[in-house]
């Protein structure tokens, strides 16, 4: 029996194959073109599903480096913010061991204020910092400043929250400090209201004098009433009794160098006016107190004593003279009081043993050459004079400590310069020193939180290559295949259509024949 394939069905069978060849040519172009193998739902659906989740996961890889991008912008703010106020509080020391020195008067101690003044404003300046647009120390209240003037005080109007930000699936990081650190709530301190530093004697190296400054090496010169005139080489000296013995030995006794009798300062003797200077580039006589000029015979140097330390016998103490053996004093502290019984202290570092033994939570530390008492809370504690030695009073630590605060020390800096009053510009110092030291602490704090942002960059770039790896081996083509399938796709749509137009090309006489 015959079977009579009929030209419709014959021509739906060619265009049928040309169309599947154009097809595959198509898709081998398509690939080609993107470089991937999966360009549509039907071209893998199994790997489209884990396509999909990984250009999620890439996103959400995406939007966490943004944060850490945003958030190292808050940290590195933060850093420069922290060195200014350190800066800050370093130029107000120094305005303050300035004017409780021998050196100042009424005149200086109102331009010092004015010039509290000015670093309070900077420090205004400086704590109301904002990055795009948000304040940096306001806690989680970014819209307005953290810091206003109420009348002559600083309020603080911000929150004591940490911004947190994603910076990953599974962590967070603290970008932020807010403001109200600064304003009391670490811990308390008091003293610094006595000048300990020591007497200079023969043996006192010179790199501890001015409190520890040091000194300049170089020459001096001295001229004397009777026109005589020498220069000093002082360039190898190292102690007092260097600087000394180099004087007298050059002037052949005319000038006599000692040391002043309450041992402060250098002391020169000879026929006056007796007038000393800097020569050449160097400023040693301004370093050792001694640039000076006399109205008689004798010239007295300023106070160059060196700095308290530990080590510092407390009978080389001016302010204890006639003073030992110390006697106890009483600390009021959470509820608690404590007697400590210094009357076994030989030095200052004696003083810091005994003291911590017997207050739990408390330190005692040798700072600018005074002593401060810092608790381990931000409560008030009270410490007085046990018995009759008025020890307490005696080393400068008698009072009531209280937390520190940035702008209410300055405060009372400001007051203690308008009334003149050394002692108490001295007793700001400690203050001072321990909220540099809570500045310290936080800028430790805030290089920790950059360099935790780093870590988390380098952890999230290298999951961003992990993800996009993947992703490839899922959606992308391989150059080579790719090439081969277009060629052999091109090869076989050529070949369709050779055939299609072939087979057209019967007419119903070929078919008769």
């Amino acid at each position: 029996m015959s079977m009579r394939v009929t030209d419709n069905y014959l021509s739906s069978i060619l265009v049928g194959d040309l169309n599947r060849s154009l097809s595959g040519l198509l898709k081998a172009q398509q690939q080609a073109s993107t470089l991937r193998r999966v360009n549509s739902f039907a071209d893998d659906p199994r790997a489209v599903s884990s396509i999909q989740r990984y250009n999620q996961l890439i996103a959400m890889n995406d939007q966490y480096r943004n944060n850490v991008s945003r958030s190292r912008i808050m940290v590195d703010a933060t850093d420069t913010a922290l060195q200014t106020i350190s800066e800050v509080l370093a130029d107000v020391r120094v305005i303050a061991m300035r004017e409780s020195s021998a050196l100042a008067t009424d005149e200086t101690m109102g331009t010092s204020t004015v010039e509290v003044d000015n670093e309070v404003n900077r420090l205004m300046d400086v704590l109301n910092t904002t990055v795009e647009g948000s304040y940096l120390f306001g806690g989680m209240q970014t819209s307005q400043p953290p810091f206003v003037r109420s009348g002559d005080t600083v309020i603080y109007q911000g929150d004591d929250r940490v911004m947190q930000s994603r910076t990953g699936p599974n962590s967070l990081l603290p970008v932020n400090i807010p403001g109200k650190v600064f304003m009391g709530d670490q811990s308390s301190s008091l003293g610094g209201g006595k000048d300990l530093a020591p007497r200079m004697v023969g043996t006192t190296s010179l790199d501890d004098l001015d409190l520890g400054a040091g000194w300049e090496p170089g020459y001096i010169q001295i001229t004397d009433g009777a026109d005589n005139t020498w220069t000093v080489d002082l360039s190898g000296a190292m102690t007092v009794d260097d600087v000394l013995n180099a004087i007298n030995t050059e002037t052949g006794g005319a000038v006599t160098a000692s040391i002043a009798p309450d041992g402060s300062s250098f002391q020169f003797d000879g026929t006056g006016p007796l007038t000393v200077t800097d020569t050449g580039d160097t400023n040693t006589a301004t370093s050792l107190g001694i640039n000076a000029e006399s109205d008689g015979d004798t010239l007295t140097g300023r106070d160059v004593r060196p700095r308290a330390l530990g080590t510092t016998n407390l009978a080389d103490i001016d302010a204890l003279a006639g003073n030992l053996p110390l006697g106890a004093i009483q600390v009021d502290w959470q509820g608690s009081s404590y007697t400590v019984d210094l009357s076994g202290a030989a030095t200052l570092g004696d003083i810091e043993t005994l003291f911590e033994a017997a207050v739990p939570g408390m330190d005692l530390q040798v700072k600018d050459s005074a002593l401060m008492v810092v608790g381990g809370a931000p409560e008030n504690f009270q410490i007085t004079n046990a018995d009759g030695t008025n020890t307490a009073t005696l080393l400068g630590i008698e009072g009531t400590g209280t937390p520190v605060r940035l702008f209410g020390i300055m405060d009372d800096l400001k007051a203690a310069l308008k009334a003149g009053d050394q002692d108490a510009v001295r007793s700001t110092m400690t203050e001072l020193q321990s909220l540099e030291d809570m500045v310290s602490r936080q800028m430790i704090l805030n290089g920790g939180r950059q360099s935790d942002l780093d870590w988390a960059d380098q952890v999230l770039m290298e999951r961003d290559e992990r993800l996009r790896s993947n992703l490839s081996l899922e959606s992308d083509a391989d150059a080579a295949q790719v090439a081969t399938d277009l060629s052999r796709a091109n090869s076989i749509y050529q070949a369709s259509l050779t055939v299609t137009s072939q087979m057209f090309q019967y007419n119903l006489i070929q078919f008769l024949r």
